[in-house]
C-alpha cells in the first residue's frame, strides 16, 4: 500500500504490484467503452477518467482516450504526501513511469484551474493531459515531457524507468528551442495515441515485462 512517506520509485514499486487486480476491474467498463466507439463518434477525442480503489488501498484514475480504431489507456494511481497535498503517478508497465509532484499541479492551477477542491484539479489535469511525450538529456539528466496542455520538466529518479516531475510551463510561457521541442513531442503524442494494437483485447497494456526497481 502506498503511504504518505515513499518517494517516487515506492509509489510506483507499490502501483506496479497493483496492475493485475486494476486490469481485473477495468475489463468490464473497457469492453463497454469499446462497444459505444463501435457506434457512437462523438466519443473519439473525448478523455474519460475511472476511479477504482483497489484491494491494497491504493487509489486509481484510468485515463481512457479513444480515437477512430484505437482505445488508449493510461493508469495513474494518487495519493496525499505528508504535507498534505495531493501527488499522482502515471504507471506504465512496458516504459517510462512519470511521478507528479504537488508543484506541477500547483503551476497548472495558477494558469487553468482555480478550484479550491485539490483532488478535482488534479481530475482535471489527468484528464487533459494524460499522454506523454517525453525527450531527455543524458549529460544533465533532466527530463522534458510534452502534454496537450503544456510542458513540464523534471529528473531521472531511476534512469529510463522513473522520472520525478517537477514544474508545469503553459504554452505561453515557452522559449524557441523549447516551442521547436514541444512540437515534436506534440507529434510523437499524434503518433503514440493510434497505435497498432487495441488495449484491452489480446495483450493488456500493462503486462510486458519490466526491470526490477
Amino acid at each position: 500500500m502506498i503511504v504518505q512517506s515513499h518517494s517516487p520509485a515506492q509509489v510506483v514499486r507499490e502501483a506496479l504490484h497493483d496492475l493485475p487486480a486494476l486490469w481485473n476491474k477495468m475489463k468490464e467498463p473497457i469492453g463497454r467503452l469499446q462497444r459505444q466507439m463501435r457506434v457512437n463518434k462523438s466519443l473519439r477525442m473525448v478523455p474519460q477518467l475511472h476511479a477504482y480503489r483497489s484491494p491494497e488501498g491504493n487509489n486509481w484514475l484510468v485515463g481512457m482516450l479513444p480515437t477512430k480504431k484505437v482505445l488508449n489507456i493510461v493508469p495513474f494511481v494518487w495519493y496525499r504526501g505528508t504535507d498534505g497535498y495531493y501527488r499522482a503517478a502515471r504507471i506504465v508497465q512496458d516504459g517510462v513511469c512519470h511521478h507528479i509532484t504537488h508543484h506541477v499541479l500547483e503551476k497548472y492551477e495558477e494558469r487553468f484551474n482555480r478550484t479550491t477542491d485539490g483532488l478535482t484539479r488534479l481530475k482535471e489535469f489527468l484528464r487533459e493531459n494524460m499522454v506523454f511525450s517525453t525527450e531527455y538529456c543524458s549529460q544533465s539528466g533532466e527530463v522534458r515531457v510534452g502534454v496537450t496542455q503544456g510542458y513540464i520538466t523534471g529528473t531521472w529518479v531511476v534512469p529510463h524507468q522513473v522520472a520525478q516531475l517537477t514544474t508545469f510551463v503553459d504554452h505561453g510561457k515557452l522559449f524557441k528551442n523549447q516551442l521547436e521541442q514541444m512540437e515534436r513531442m506534440d507529434q510523437q503524442r499524434a503518433e503514440m495515441i493510434r497505435p497498432t494494437r487495441i488495449p484491452g483485447q489480446n495483450v493488456k497494456p500493462w503486462d510486458l515485462p519490466r526491470p526490477s526497481l
